[in-house]
């Protein structure tokens, strides 16, 4: 049955059909297999999209479209520049600590790479970046928008898992911001080589002007993230309480846009739902197929049989989701990869909340690699370059990931500690 579903979803990805039309042929055939009734699939694709978790994510969705139009989003990166614009690098360095400030808010990757790039880009070509280079930073920094809370893919991992989603954004805090130095750093390296990015002149009046500009934004993370620390909400809850606060700030404080722009929004916010929601519908009953047919225990024993070793397995499994990234996008591949290698690492007792973190960063630097790497297209559109000229810019900071990726292999307390001594709980 396993193999049944891996062929139909390869060829309808060279068919080019959308990989939730695939999972949901693959459903069709496997249940015509088993003489299993029709029905069923409908039955189980519903229970795989009646859970409240979920409505964080349109929810979350929806906050990033109000930063991006709302002027929440500019005020942080002016902020971020009044702080370190002054390092080597210039705006390289403010472009990727703004995506650290909304990565915090928005959750996404693409809306990340969009967001910012189209209001970095054209000044840091101004200053000595070439195109290449400036889409590049602006587009690898994306990657921290899944990891530091509120993340997307987080969200799908706990629910397809059954794992506290909660816990997961706590535990993504610490991995975000290490992945966000290691770019800073590799930023200052080949500003230092390439002689790229004006520096400014550190000012602590224009810090505080600019902090006086955004704390109002920036209080947004510090509600979602203390919120759940301090048990105050869920964080379903806490993707509510973000929209409310974000729509009171940028339609009554910062006035920014009108209320009639909301419309275009919710047509945004429910389209990209809609997409997330079918793939997961589609992915549930795949993972129903293949639990009754004994394919997670399966796979569970034969790993065992091969290694018990945790550190070993891990990078077993780290390879795999590597070259799944290449050829899948990260919603489709973490709907569908986390129920089957979630039991096979929790067998060698690797925490879940600990492989979530890491399977949203792997996943997430397929988002940064051809063929299919969503954030890749949307950085050449934004910064008007080639996808061989930004994949090329893009090299040293592929190894810098790589170095994150081993560094959280070896030491997985960097991701557990914070959620083991918050002990948050609950979805």
């Amino acid at each position: 049955m396993l193999w049944i579903f891996l062929g139909i979803l390869f060829v309808s990805l060279a068919l080019g059909l959308p990989i939730a039309f695939g999972l949901g042929i693959a459903a069709v055939v496997m249940a015509v297999l088993s003489d299993i009734p029709l029905s069923i699939l409908i039955e189980q694709s519903i229970r795989g999209v009646n859970s409240f978790p979920l409505l964080a994510i349109p929810f979350f969705i929806m906050v990033g479209e109000v930063m991006s139009n709302g002027g929440i989003a500019r005020r942080l990166m002016e902020l971020a520049g009044a702080l370190v614009g002054f390092v080597r690098g210039g705006l390289g360095q403010v472009a990727i600590t703004g995506s650290m400030f909304f990565g915090g808010i928005s959750g996404s990757a693409v809306a990340d790479t969009a967001a910012t790039g189209a209001m970095m880009i054209p000044s840091m070509k101004q200053q000595g970046y070439s195109g290449p280079q400036a889409t590049a930073i602006n587009t690898v920094s994306s990657v921290i928008g899944i990891i530091i809370p509120p993340s997307i893919p987080l969200i799908l991992y706990g629910i397809v898992t059954e794992t506290s989603i909660s816990r997961l954004f706590i535990a993504g805090i610490v991995p975000g911001i290490l992945i966000g130095f290691g770019l800073m750093t590799t930023t200052f390296i080949m500003a230092t080589i390439g002689h790229a990015g004006q520096t400014r002149k550190f000012r602590l009046d224009v810090l505080w002007q600019a902090f006086k500009a955004a704390w109002l934004a920036l209080a947004l993370p510090v509600l979602v993230i203390g919120g759940i620390i301090g048990g105050i909400f869920t964080a379903t809850e806490a993707a509510v309480a973000a929209l409310l606060y974000s729509l009171f700030i940028s339609l009554v404080v910062y006035r920014e846009f009108k209320i009639t722009a909301l419309w275009g929004m919710l047509i945004r916010t429910a389209r990209l739902t809609g997409m997330v929601l079918l793939l997961l519908a589609f992915a549930t009953v795949i993972a129903w197929f293949l639990t009754i047919n004994m394919v997670p225990q399966t796979l569970v024993t034969q790993v065992q049989a091969i290694t018990q070793d945790p550190l070993l397995l891990l990078l077993i499994v780290a390879g795999l989701l590597l070259l799944v990234g290449f050829v899948m996008d990260l919603t489709p591949a973490m709907v569908i990869m986390a129920p089957m290698l979630t039991p096979i690492v929790e067998s060698v007792g690797i925490d879940p909340v600990y492989f979530g973190v890491l399977m949203a960063f792997i996943l997430g630097i397929g988002l940064l690699t051809p063929p299919v790497g969503t954030c890749l297209y949307v950085g050449c559109g934004v910064g008007k370059v080639s996808m061989e000229q930004l994949v090329k810019a893009m090299l040293p900071y592929y190894a810098t990931l790589l170095v994150v990726l081993v560094i959280l292999i070896a030491f997985p307390g960097i991701v557990t500690w914070l959620p083991d001594i918050t002990a948050v709980r609950g979805n």
